[in-house]
């Protein structure tokens, strides 16, 4: 009887602990892929408002706002850049997946020409016919960019349903096994030693 109550000390236990680290990396992980989420969102901000910048600056050339136009353009370059390289060598190494890798490989073509044709226009400021060129090629390619990040933030988020799945049925079996192993203290343990102590009255 001794090993009965022992062995299901540590089944409950086990059982307990278990349950506790899984819903705690669960609860990390859904923080992550909000996270991700999120910055994939800014993506698509940044490459709109990279376009707004960029075209706000071509508008106010030769006048004294031109600078300050320009530096709006520099600072939302910068963080479109961070950005990506943040989602493309921390983001895709942690989740190890495919399809998503593929999708990514569709929007860092348009991400290239998008920060080719910026990257031009601030080496070169005051050179007309390449901003206009590079303004062209910023409109051309915003798009794409955007269609290909919605597809990658709808990736995430099946993702995310798969693993919210897997969570529920690992629930489920904590639950059964919680209620197999209530039932065998019960038929096991809480029975026979009620059964034991009628008898020693009887």
């Amino acid at each position: 009887m001794k090993k009965k109550v022992t062995l299901s000390f540590i089944l409950f236990t086990l059982l307990v602990v278990s349950n506790q680290i899984i819903f705690h990396f669960d609860i990390k992980r859904q923080s992550y892929d909000a996270e991700i989420i999120n910055k994939a969102g800014k993506q698509r901000m940044y490459s709109q408002k990279l376009t707004k910048d960029a075209f706000f600056a071509s508008n106010a050339k030769n006048t004294d706002s031109f600078e300050d136009k320009m530096l709006d353009f520099r600072e939302t370059y910068q963080d479109f850049k961070i950005g990506n390289y943040y989602i493309n060598n921390i983001v895709l190494k942690f989740y190890n997946n495919q399809d998503l890798n593929d999708l990514y490989k569709e929007n860092q073509s348009y991400y290239k020409n998008l920060e080719d044709a910026s990257s031009a226009i601030l080496n070169d400021i005051h050179n007309d016919t390449l901003f206009v060129k590079s303004l062209k090629t910023i409109r051309d390619n915003e798009n794409g960019f955007l269609v290909s990040m919605d597809k990658i933030v709808e990736e995430y988020q099946k993702m995310s349903e798969i693993k919210v799945n897997k969570l529920q049925q690992m629930q489920l079996l904590f639950h059964a096994a919680s209620f197999l192993l209530l039932l065998y203290v019960l038929f096991f343990i809480i029975i026979p030693i009620f059964g034991r102590e009628t008898k020693s009255i009887v």
